[in-house]
């Protein structure tokens, strides 16, 4: 009756756990390129956002500079495609497939075709988004501020993410 007992409560334990998530679920999300560090040599704020809908991916390139469209995603499979992971097609090259791929040892980390970028919070992309609209500003604006405020904007756009204005 032990025996039983054990074995009933493990069925329950199993059947009321959390189901695995599906190794493409690790994919949604917001993710920068280059990693932590990179904001402060990288001249563009590279992000993507990775969503799904239903059974279906989707990824905008273009998160920080207000391009909404989304790109439908496709499943990779190792035994169709060699690759674990997503895939869309790119308009910079060609129509041919960027392929999605998880690093092996990190779930934090991926790779579009030759690219790594790193998981970031949506507070993160929303405030580097928030940081780059602020430099396009400067930058637009750059030549018509008053030379005794030149250098409280130099100060500015230096603390500002992904911001290289050249003065």
């Amino acid at each position: 009756m032990k025996y039983l007992s054990l074995i009933f409560t493990v069925f329950l334990i199993t059947a009321c756990s959390e189901p695995q998530r599906n190794n493409e679920d690790k994919f949604i999300g917001f993710w920068v390129e280059g990693g932590p560090d990179y904001k402060h040599t990288a001249s563009i704020a590279n992000i993507v956002e990775i969503s799904k809908q239903g059974d279906n991916y989707f990824i905008n390139e273009n998160y920080v500079y207000g391009n909404e469209q989304t790109i439908a995603m496709r499943k990779l499979t190792k035994s169709q495609d060699l690759f674990d992971g997503l895939a869309y097609p790119s308009k910079r090259m060609f129509d041919l497939e960027n392929k999605v791929t998880m690093d092996d040892d990190d779930d934090s980390k991926i790779g579009i075709f030759s690219t790594f970028f790193f998981r970031i919070s949506k507070e993160e992309a929303e405030h580097i988004k928030r940081d780059v609209k602020e430099c396009e500003e400067i930058e637009k604006n750059r030549f018509f501020i008053p030379t005794a405020q030149q250098e409280e904007y130099k100060k500015r756009a230096k603390e500002l993410a992904y911001c290289r204005i050249f003065w």
